[in-house]
Order: structure tokens, then sequence, then C-alpha cells
């Protein structure tokens, strides 16, 4: 049977609207998954069901995660924020913990990956680090615009290769990573593009790209969901 994945929603408090982007969807379908939307909620035991209904969860990418949920006080250049986003997603990943499921974590869902486990975050790399390189793109979504490399003997690496370029969206950062993380690829300016769980035998993966909208691309971004979809097979 296919598995499940379940794919976090965006909510916009402003209009009490939760919505996602028809290219998470897509990817899951494509790489033979059962793509089911998850609403942000803030009920314990409601986020628990989900999580036992579904094989694998992807994190999708979204507002700036709070500085609270690291124990921080807001930089004056952080984002908007979602608290009910913030508080759902948490939880999620923490019964997905739990339960011992595969986790694939995109962009906004990197951060959340890395916070859950103990982790910080650059709240604003541009004013908190130097010489950072463009890492919000003024271009399309597929397009490829800097450099990151893998580490070798990770699994991301087994998967997508050493050197790869990526798109880019983003103006927040894994800082410290968590225990239990290990960090497995890097921008040029030194940025963390990936991370993964040192346990390998779980799949536990954040990208801080988007290769949901990359599948066009000349690297084979399609192997990474496929990847996490055959570990979801096996839940």
């Amino acid at each position: 049977m296919k598995p499940i994945i379940g794919i976090t929603c965006l909510y916009d408090w402003k209009n009490e609207v939760m919505r996602q982007y028809q290219n998470y969807v897509n990817v899951v379908k494509k790489a033979g998954g059962i793509p089911i939307l998850l609403p942000a909620v803030d009920d314990k035991e409601v986020i628990r069901g989900m999580v036992e209904g579904i094989d694998g969860l992807l994190v999708a990418g979204g507002p700036d995660v709070g500085a609270n949920c690291y124990g921080e006080e807001p930089h004056q250049h952080i984002g908007g924020v979602s608290p009910l986003m913030d508080v759902f997603e948490i939880q999620l990943v923490n019964a997905a913990n739990d339960l011992g499921i595969p986790v694939l974590g995109i962009c906004r869902g990197q951060q959340i990956l890395n916070v859950v486990l103990g982790g910080t975050l650059y709240q604003d790399i541009y004013s908190q680090r130097d010489n950072c390189i463009q890492h919000r793109q003024q271009a399309p979504r597929p397009y490829l615009a800097h450099s990151i490399k893998i580490e070798k003997n990770s699994r991301l690496a087994e998967i997508l290769g050493t050197e790869l370029r990526v798109n880019t969206f983003h103006h927040q950062a894994v800082k410290d990573i968590a225990p239990g993380l290990k960090v497995v690829a890097y921008a040029p300016d030194g940025i963390i593009e990936a991370i993964e769980s040192e346990d390998k035998d779980r799949f536990f993966i954040g990208v801080q790209w988007h290769p949901e909208g990359m599948w066009d691309s000349e690297y084979n971004y399609d192997s990474l969901f496929e990847a996490f979809i055959n570990a979801s097979r096996k839940k």
C-alpha cells in the first residue's frame, strides 16, 4: 500500500485561513505517497491522533519561527510569526518522534526540527552573521541560486550526492545544532543547509532549500522524496 504522508498547512492568522502550495502535494503523489494536509491545531490529543494516522510527516516551509520557541527575545529583524503554527508543528514533530515515523523538514521545517530537539536559530542571518550571500533570491522558484556542499558519509549524500545548487527563500537559519542531530550541508558562507539524525536507521532530515519546486532541475531532487516515501513504507 502507498504510505500516507501528512503535510503541514500554513496558517494565516490575519485572515483565519489555512492553505498549502500545490507543489508539496504533487511531489508526494509523484514519489508514491498519499498526501494528506494537516490543519494547525493546539490540542495534543488531536495532534497525536493525526500522527497515528500517517506513515510519514513533511513539515513544510512558512513564516519565521517565534524566538520564544528556543528561549530568546525577538530580534528587531525577525519577520512575521504564526504562534499557532509554532505550537502545532513542535507538538507534531514531538509526536512523530515518539512514534518513530520518518520526518522531512523543508525550509522553516528544518528549523522546526532543530528547535524541537533543543537547537537554536539565527533570527535574521543578515544582521547576525557577516558576509552572507543572498539567501532570499529574487528569481523564479526553480532557479538554482547558490551552491551547497553535502558531507560525505551522510544519508543525504547517499540520496543527492555531495555538490548541488539550490533555490533559497529564507532569512532565518539553524544556529546551534540540537543534540542528536548533525549538520550535513553548508552554503559557501557557512550557513547550515541540511541536518539529519545521528541515528542512521532513522529518516529525520531537514533541508533549508525548497526541493518541492525543483522537479525539473538538472539535479535529481525527486530522489529525496522517493527516499522519504520509501522510508515511510517501513513504518
